[in-house]
């Protein structure tokens, strides 16, 4: 499948980074109030890109809302680990947004850059080197960016707020904030029966919205897998650490369902001062169907591992439909 910028638009997109899953809704903006604060055509943009149920979607697919289990404590042997992970979960606080608003020469595209600052804390249930359980938490601060294109529908005057409409959206680009990012996402493939989807670079991978169809051109990207059917999901991680680290994906079709599980090294291979790790999974499509998130979650292993240790993460995510 060929996969081209010049080509804007692409099949609704993620998150984010991210695992839960959501359907695009199929109505499009009140047709005949404008939204509370928008008084022109810029600030429609920036207010329907704030809005937008994939850019909510971004701190909603990392924010765990509870400890889950994890099983990164079996098959690792211990580097000098200072604590044993038995579960964990991130809580969101804060999150605070920049959005950037750009019209293209000609006045009928426009990219809305969408920067979120992400604060919260990662909560560890852990066994210490004694045996004994204990608790702790650390504080983290996440960026993440999006872009998204509107295209000019409309030069009406008295309804200005319907004359740019959401036509696609890159994917979301997470991660930890300096000086604590010490690894990073580079590629993840996406890998049906139907399809493969190949990205290194998520914010210049874009898809378009389904609701929009109208008014887009070009090709389908979104991976469409059976119910039921086997995806193979690869992710390229390079580190710091010669520790190997954890990776997990999350998935599920909804906040009730949703589900984390880890990832298993293929490959390594040491470039200069950093580790190059290949991990994957196979993972049975559940029979939900819709549109949805897998989301890739990265972590250091002293993320986990070391209570002294900083948090640093990375995540990407990756939109499918299940038929």
């Amino acid at each position: 499948m060929k996969k081209s910028l010049a080509m804007l638009w692409a099949v609704v997109a993620l998150f984010g980074l991210l695992a839960t899953g959501c359907n695009k809704g199929t109505n499009g903006p009140d047709d005949e109030n404008a939204p509370a604060g928008v008084n022109n055509e810029q600030s429609a943009r920036v207010y329907f890109a704030n809005n937008d149920e994939f850019v909510n979607n971004d701190e909603k697919t990392i924010d765990d809302q509870d400890i889950q289990p994890t099983d990164y404590a079996i098959g690792f042997g211990k580097v000098e680990a200072t604590i044993t992970p038995l579960r964990w979960g991130r809580f969101v606080t804060r999150v605070v947004r920049t959005v950037t608003d750009t019209v293209m020469p000609g006045d009928t595209i426009a990219f809305v850059h969408v920067h979120k600052d992400i604060q919260g804390v990662l909560r560890i249930l852990a066994l210490n080197a004694n045996g004994d359980t204990v608790r702790i938490n650390k504080d983290f601060n996440d960026k993440s960016n999006r872009n998204i294109i509107f295209k000019r529908v409309g030069r009406e005057p008295r309804r200005f707020w319907l004359n740019w409409v959401p036509v696609a959206t890159s994917l979301v680009a997470g991660g930890t904030v300096a000086p604590n990012n010490n690894i990073n996402l580079t590629k993840i493939e996406f890998i049906t029966r139907n399809d493969t989807i190949t990205i290194t670079d998520p914010l210049r991978f874009y898809l378009r919205y389904r609701w929009l169809r109208l008014y887009n051109q070009g090709n389908k990207d979104v991976p469409e897998v059976d119910a039921g059917a086997n995806v193979l999901l690869k992710a390229t991680v390079v580190s710091s650490s010669p520790d190997t680290d954890l990776v997990a994906l999350r998935f599920g079709f909804g906040p009730f369902h949703k589900r984390r599980v880890r990832m298993h090294i293929v490959s390594e291979q040491q470039i200069g001062s950093n580790y190059e790790r290949v991990f994957q999974i196979v993972f049975p499509m559940h029979f939900h169907r819709g549109f949805f998130h897998a989301a890739v979650d990265a972590a250091t292993k002293a993320t986990l591992f070391d209570d002294q240790a900083p948090y640093s993460v990375s995540w990407w995510g990756v939109p499918y439909r299940v038929l």
